[in-house]
């Protein structure tokens, strides 16, 4: 392998860490309008059960490649964000 090859392999990877981001941020806006929904019905913003729910979906279809525990430590940071995206739209400005 040279370093060209090498170098457009990380500019790939480059890409597509640049389109996780802008799926991340889809789905924190997502979640801003699921929050106001659940606001209207009296729901609380966290539900643990979801999160649990979401990582053994995520594990059962991505389970030859990624452990239930590395899937995880992808998700929780993003359930945290998320969570506190919804704090932060709701403190006064």
């Amino acid at each position: 392998m040279n370093s060209e090859i090498i170098q457009n392999l990380r500019s790939d990877i480059d890409e597509l860490d640049r389109e996780l981001m802008v799926l991340v941020e889809k789905r924190a806006q997502l979640v801003l309008r699921l929050s106001e929904e659940k606001k209207q019905l009296g729901m609380t913003d966290y539900d643990p059960t979801r999160e649990q729910a979401i990582i053994e979906s995520l594990y059962q279809e991505f389970k030859p490649t990624f452990s239930q525990s590395e899937i995880e430590v992808i998700f929780k940071p993003i359930f945290k964000a998320s969570l506190r995206i919804q704090m932060d739209k709701k403190k006064p400005a």
